[in-house]
This record gives C-alpha cells, structure tokens and sequence, in this order.
C-alpha cells in the first residue's frame, strides 16, 4: 500500500488548524481596528476606542494587471478587476504613513466580521454615484465607470443590511420606527411593478427619482395582467424576512451577490457552454433577462446636475 495515503489525511486536520487560527487572529485585529474588544463576550467599554472607525465599503475592483492581494491571510487568490470586493478604510496596515484600504472578497471578510451584530453591519456601505466621494476616489476613474455598483447590486446590498439590521433588532428585543414616507418607502419597493403608482415627494430630487423609477426598478412586469411580475429581492436576496436563522449564515451577502453575478452571465453572454444554456432556458425566461440587464447598468453620477448646483 502506497505510505503517502496514509500520510495525507492526518495533515488536512493540521492544515484546517492552522487556517482557523489565521481567522481568529484576523477577526480579533479587526474587532482592535473598530474600537471593539477582542473578545465579543467582553464589554465593548473595555476596548481601546479607534481614533478614525472603519468603514466596510463594498465596491467593484477596478482594472489592474494582477489585481489586488486579499487581506486575509489563508486566502492566495487575488482579487481580480470586476469583481465585488470589500474595502476596509481606513485599514489596518499602513505603508509609508498612509493608510491604505484592506482589500477582501466579499466572502473573506464574511470570515471575519460578524455580521450577526449591528457594529459591524452599519459599517457596510455600497460605492454608488451618491457616496463615491465619501470613499475619496479619484474621481476620473469613478467617471470611467470604476468602482461603482452595478443597479442589481447596489439594491441587494442595501436591502441586505436592512433585512439583516431588523433581524438583529427583533432578536435582540428593540423596536425601531420606521421614519421613511409611505411614498419614499413604495417607490423604493414597488417602481416597476404595474401597479405603482408614482406619488409626489416633496424635496426629493428629480435626477434620483429618475433613477429609483427606471433602472433601479427592483420590478419587471409585462402589463396590467401579468400576475408573476419578477421582483430582485425575491430571486436573489439570501436573508429570509422574519427568519432567524438567516443570521447563522456567515455568507448570506457573498451569496447574494455571487447568484446575481451569476445570473447576469446566464442572461448577457454569448459564450456560454451548453450546459449554462440549458440552464437559461430553464431559469431565465425573457422578462427575467429583461429585469437583469436592466439592472446590470452602473447609475453614473448626476455631472450635470452637479454643475448646475455649483458643486
């Protein structure tokens, strides 16, 4: 009998240790960095307070030869140019002085961040037209399409961390009010279903509203008489409303971005092997490709707006 089969099995134990404690160690570095103590069982008021709190900004990569190294140690695939990733900034390490991002995929960082508490889920924040300055991005770059999420992803992830916020407020007993209009709050859930109804809302600004009506449609329907209208949340949110054990799942927001990713492949390439294109013809019917290709377009921001208000 061949020794080296005997010899293999006894080191992936030793390898999933070793990989373990790469984990542990990264989460409490980052539990540090946030101002929080290592231990979660500890009293946050027993940490050291960060003088600058991270923000976890979730952004496509922009182009690059190799793309950018994944700050978790385990990982030795590198975070490749159009793919979702995780910017933590400030970061943890610094080069020179300066405080450069830390770069994760999306999956990665799940690892580590407990997005079962709401410390770490308000500091999730999408790179969008509306918030790409607040990540000090050079804004030539952003305007070449950079960094920006997509329509799809932009919604899913700002419907994730509500979804996820309400589920830690009702396990954890605390009631929030919801102060969001009944018009803001139909737009935002109902735009592109046949049966919205627009409403005005006062203040609101027009360029946005545009947008929230059209391509940010989480809705496609194909009439007054279409009773399976497609709805975004429904097909790829993975945080179950109501369900608890939603926030057992350590990846829920990898998981929803992957299926959209995914499915926007299935609906949008001509390159597909016969086994994806038995697969599109069996999930994605045409108001579904329809919906998605809507929703893979990157709101750019209002420039012309912009110059108008004098900014």
């Amino acid at each position: 009998m061949d020794s080296s089969s005997n010899e293999h099995p006894a080191t992936v134990p030793s390898e999933a240790k070793e990989e373990n404690e790469h984990i542990i160690q990264a989460t409490k570095s980052l539990r540090r960095h946030m101002g929080l103590p290592e231990d979660p069982t500890e009293n946050p008021s027993s940490a050291t307070p960060s003088s600058v709190g991270p923000t976890f900004w979730l952004e496509v990569a922009p182009p690059s030869i190799r793309g950018a190294k994944c700050r978790l140690d385990v990982c030795t695939t590198n975070i490749m140019p159009g793919k979702y990733r995780i910017a933590v900034n400030p970061g943890c390490h610094s080069f020179r002085g300066h405080q450069s991002p830390d770069y994760y995929h999306v999956g990665c960082f799940e690892k580590i961040a407990d997005f079962s508490q709401e410390d770490f889920v308000d500091r999730v924040q999408p790179v969008t037209r509306n918030t790409w300055q607040f990540r000090n991005l050079n804004a030539s770059s952003v305007l070449d399409g950079n960094y920006l999420l997509d329509a799809g992803a932009e919604r899913l992830t700002i419907s994730w961390k509500q979804a996820v916020k309400k589920l830690i407020n009702e396990r954890d007993g605390v009631e929030i009010e919801d102060d969001t209009s009944e018009a803001v709050r139909d737009l935002l859930d109902n735009a592109g279903s046949s049966k919205f109804v627009p409403r005005e809302i006062p203040d609101a600004d027009a360029f946005e509203l545009r947008l929230l009506s059209s391509t940010l449609a989480p809705n496609e329907s194909d009439g007054s008489e279409d009773t399976e209208e497609w709805n975004l949340f429904y097909e790829f949110q993975m945080v179950v409303d109501g369900d608890q054990k939603s926030l057992d799942n350590r990846h829920n927001l990898d998981m929803t971005l992957y299926l959209w990713r995914d499915h926007v492949t299935l609906a949008t390439s001509n390159n597909l092997s016969e086994e994806l294109k038995e697969r599109k013809e069996k999930e994605l019917n045409p108001k579904a490709i329809r919906a998605i290709k809507r929703l893979m377009v990157t709101p750019m921001p209002d420039i012309q707006g912009a110059f108008r208000r004098g900014l």
